[in-house]
């Protein structure tokens, strides 16, 4: 699958190619690279999901829908137990530079990832979302309110009538609608799988609901 984190690892030299991403960077320096890594990335004031393209000891690059400055803050959570923070030393068209505030053993962290992702406690990232959203179902439509969303699920605060198996359609955002089926339900909230995955551009940017 694309998204696995070990199936696109290679290693490079920072050469002429440099030239690519406009001479942002252009360190001679061994680089780890993934291939459409999903990461949830943080700036304080909005969130959302974002590719890692590669990362080094030192930085990582990043797609992203932020809306990013110079020395912008970010936060990278590369899985629900490892987070890397570092400074935007370079953006442009959607992609960015990131100069950690401590290196790292790549290798290694690229590893540990990669072995969790194939262990049976692997989810995928979720973002927090609480939000009022439009739901189909066999009860008819409701405005509900959504607690927490990844590409392939999202959970729905209910009143009670929801059971497992049932099929919802959610509106989510506009122009954002997936169909789903409950997996559980439990204490007035569901689990549903959705059946078409969001893109991690369609959830690559949203405002802290804190």
């Amino acid at each position: 699958m694309q998204d696995e984190l070990c199936d696109g690892i290679e290693t490079s030299a920072v050469d002429g190619s440099a030239s690519e991403r406009r001479g942002h960077d252009n360190r001679n320096t061994q680089r780890l690279r993934t291939v459409f890594r999903v990461a949830r990335v943080f700036t304080g004031e909005r969130y959302g999901l974002a590719r890692v393209l590669n990362v080094s000891d030192e930085g990582m690059m990043l797609t992203t829908q932020l809306d990013l400055s110079l020395d912008t803050v970010l936060s990278v959570d590369l899985s629900e137990t490892c987070t890397l923070k570092g400074r935007v030393v370079w953006h442009h068209s959607g992609r960015c530079g990131l100069k950690l505030f401590a290196p790292i053993d790549s290798a290694a962290l690229l590893k540990r990832l990669y072995d969790e992702q194939r262990s049976d406690r692997a989810r995928q990232m979720r973002v927090r979302f609480d939000k009022a959203v439009v739901v189909q179902s066999d009860l008819g439509i409701q405005i509900m309110r959504a607690r927490g969303v990844s590409q392939r699920g999202i959970k729905l605060v209910h009143d009670g009538r929801f059971r497992p198996g049932m099929t919802v359609k959610v509106a989510i955002a506009p122009g954002i609608e997936r169909r789903g089926v409950v997996r559980w339900s439990q204490d007035g909230i569901a689990g549903c799988m959705l059946t078409e995955l969001i893109s991690v551009e369609e959830l690559g940017s949203m405002t802290d609901p804190r």
